[in-house]
């Protein structure tokens, strides 16, 4: 039980710096801190894989939307 509350913790806290560093992509990079920085590295690490696979439509990259499918199927598979 206790490794199924971590997984779905480890799920949720994936989903929010997912959703976090996509907004954060807005911020010009001249405005940005280190923490911004981090956010958006990390985030573009998890989504680079979706990247290679699912390409952007119309300019519009819908990697983050894919990517938090994944997480809350697995979420559900627990």
């Amino acid at each position: 039980m206790l490794v199924k509350e971590i997984l779905h913790t480890a799920i949720e806290l994936l989903t929010w710096l997912i959703i976090i560093g996509s907004l954060l992509t807005w911020v010009p990079p001249h405005s940005r801190n280190r923490i911004v920085d981090s956010i958006i590295e990390l985030t573009d690490g998890l989504l680079e894989p979706i990247r290679k696979v699912v390409p952007p439509i119309h300019g519009i990259d819908i990697s983050p939307i894919v990517a938090i499918i994944i997480l809350q199927l697995l979420d559900s598979l627990l």
